[in-house]
């Protein structure tokens, strides 16, 4: 008889993580979306002007939001997306090594391995708020 600490423990959706790439670097966000769709994930790419936009139509479960250093404008869009009825988990992609300055904002480094990008997606993912009721929504 094995127990559940000796044998290995599968967990399969029923549909596949959504994810939105965000940004204005057109080599990661193809790099990237590429890789993440050969991993099961449907995957979008868009530019910043028209995240909004495209979360609403792929229902996006995680948002990796590439930026250019400009935090006022990421905090911006941070707190736009956090608003939505149903809030995707955000994750901030930075460029560089300081991601102690983005104060409290969950953050992946750029290029970093790809099943490290992963890891951070799915925790993401579990960790996506739920969604406002419509009296939570009334009161916003």
């Amino acid at each position: 008889m094995t127990t559940t600490a000796d044998s290995e423990t599968s967990v399969h959706r029923l549909h596949p993580l959504r994810v939105l790439v965000s940004g204005r670097d057109r080599r990661f966000l193809r790099v990237t979306s590429f890789l993440l769709s050969q991993r099961g994930y449907d995957v979008a790419q868009t530019s910043p002007k028209k995240t909004l936009e495209t979360i609403q139509r792929h229902r996006s479960d995680v948002v990796l939001l590439e930026t250019s250093n400009l935090r006022v404008i990421v905090a911006r869009q941070v707190a736009a997306l956090q608003a939505l009825p149903v809030a995707p988990s955000v994750l901030v992609v930075f460029d560089g090594d300081e991601d102690d300055s983005w104060h409290g904002l969950s953050t992946v480094q750029k290029w970093m391995p790809i099943e490290t990008l992963v890891e951070r997606i799915e925790a993401a993912a579990l960790a996506r708020p739920a969604p406002l009721t419509e009296i939570e929504r009334a009161y916003r």
